[in-house]
């Protein structure tokens, strides 16, 4: 397990500067076919159009770091926002932003206690929480958007803080934070270990379950707390949003280098893959091209991604079972000079 103590993760740094090797590409192929792209306002506009999928990945690589997944993010970023709007029609704003974290928080603590409990894969209660979460959204609102939230409680996701619109702020900050933890504290480097192999985390003493209790509670407090900056912003709150969240997310976290099996990945690689998909995402829109080619685009680089993370998973463990193969044997009592000779074993014999 003493990988898991390096902070320095040379895979992932390699495969983040891959992905900003091809966001380069990417970005000057549309200042060729597309020269009104490259401008900061635009820039701005597309890091806005991301930066819920930001702050759902950010959530997301801890997760799968650890070795869980969370598919019902895309339901939950459409019930807190509906909470936040609807609180905010009759407390302050900073009660129902914290009425959205509380409600993401607790939903995320139930899906990691049936999780941990059941001993089942996490798809499967979160697909399940998926599916109960989008229904109570559709009853809670019947359908219809929740609209005329107070000017005070919009102002806060329409701000702007040091030059960049509030979502853009919260999602630098976010990753930051997160990158901090997971890389510099004993926690981020036991959520790695438990990703990497839970069996040798339990045997050496690490809180496994207290670490994935809390693991999923703080990816809820991020989804809720995205859910009410999306509403704040918006000024309403729709049963529509979130849909394909999880799809965005997990795509974003895989391609940035993070292990869909645990164990290994950082948070700029992430942020790097969620910039990739907005400008290729954005720049397909610029060019005339169908947009309905992204979600094409989306799911092959997903597919891609997880091959080539599986693949690359293979490799290494060839190489370190060759390893082990050269490795010298260590000397006996046989071996030391003068000692008696010792008698051939019935394999040795059938050799000679």
């Amino acid at each position: 397990m003493s990988r898991f103590f390096i902070p320095f993760d040379w895979r992932g740094h390699a495969r983040a500067s891959g992905i900003g090797v091809a966001l380069a590409i990417a970005i000057g192929i549309l200042a060729v076919f597309s020269p009104r792209y490259l401008t900061l306002d635009n820039f701005m506009v597309v890091a806005l159009q991301v930066s819920f999928i930001g702050l759902a990945s950010v959530g997301t690589a801890g997760l799968i770091m650890s070795g869980n997944i969370d598919l019902s993010i895309g339901s939950l970023f459409a019930l807190t926002s509906v909470c936040a709007a609807l609180v905010a029609k009759i407390a302050p704003p900073f009660a129902a932003i914290l009425a959205a974290i509380a409600l993401g928080g607790l939903i995320g603590l139930g899906n990691g206690a049936l999780v941990w409990r059941m001993k089942l894969s996490p798809i499967i209660i979160t697909l399940g929480s998926m599916a109960i979460l989008r229904g109570a959204v559709l009853l809670l609102t019947g359908g219809d958007a929740v609209r005329g939230v107070p000017k005070d409680f919009s102002g806060f996701g329409q701000a702007h803080c040091l030059g960049m619109p509030m979502p853009v702020c919260a999602l630098l900050l976010m990753a930051l934070a997160s990158q901090f933890v997971l890389a510099r504290t004993t926690i981020g480097r036991h959520l790695l270990a438990i990703g990497g192999n839970r069996a040798a985390a339990v045997a050496a003493g690490i809180p496994v379950r207290r670490l994935t209790l809390g693991m999923f509670l703080v990816n809820g407090c991020i989804v809720g707390f995205s859910g009410a900056l999306a509403a704040s912003r918006y000024g309403s709150a729709s049963p529509a949003f979130g849909v394909g969240l999880e799809l965005d997310a997990i795509t974003a976290v895989i391609l940035g280098g993070v292990a869909f099996t645990g164990g290994e990945g950082n948070i700029p690689g992430v942020m790097l893959a969620v910039a990739l998909l907005g400008v290729i995402n954005s720049g397909i829109v610029s060019l005339g091209i169908d947009p309905h080619w992204s979600e094409i685009f989306k799911g092959a680089v997903l597919i891609m991604a997880v091959c080539c993370d599986q693949l690359a998973q293979e490799a290494r463990s060839r190489y370190r079972k060759r390893m082990a193969m050269k490795e010298p044997r260590s000397p006996c009592a046989a071996d030391l000079p003068g000692a008696a000779p010792q008698p051939l074993r019935d394999s040795e014999r059938r050799i000679l």
